[in-house]
């Protein structure tokens, strides 16, 4: 049975926005409009892989697995969604900031969304898993 899920309405209110970039600007060059796409395609997929059980089944048997392993590998696998996401934000931000808000920033920040999204997507299952 398909559930939806608040992830999987951020992963198409992503891909949405990153496909109005894409063909709202006419000045993008071809290749950071191909990348804006590709980006929204990868995550209207995301969107659509998340409303399958496998989705949430595959993090919980990945995080029972996890727990035979050595502590060091426990933390390791719970710090690196939040190592993700905020080395992430600070390479986005410092583009964007550095080249002023220019539209090939905002591209190349965009390629972080999916990224971001996915962590914290895992960190959400990972958090009920845990109750």
């Amino acid at each position: 049975m398909r559930q939806f899920t608040l992830f999987t309405l951020l992963y198409l209110a992503t891909g949405v926005c990153l496909m109005a970039i894409a063909l709202q600007y006419p000045e993008i060059t071809p290749n950071l409009k191909a990348t804006l796409l590709f980006n929204a395609g990868l995550s209207y997929i995301v969107a659509v892989l998340s409303t399958f059980r496998f989705w949430r089944e595959a993090t919980r048997q990945s995080q029972a697995r996890l727990r035979q392993q050595p502590a060091w590998k426990q933390n390791f696998v719970a710090i690196a969604p939040w190592l993700v996401i905020a080395l992430t934000l600070v390479a986005s931000l410092s583009n964007l900031l550095h080249d002023n808000w220019a539209t090939e920033a905002i591209v190349k920040a965009s390629i972080g969304l999916p990224l971001i999204l996915l962590s914290a997507e895992q960190l959400f299952i990972r958090s009920q898993f845990r109750q």
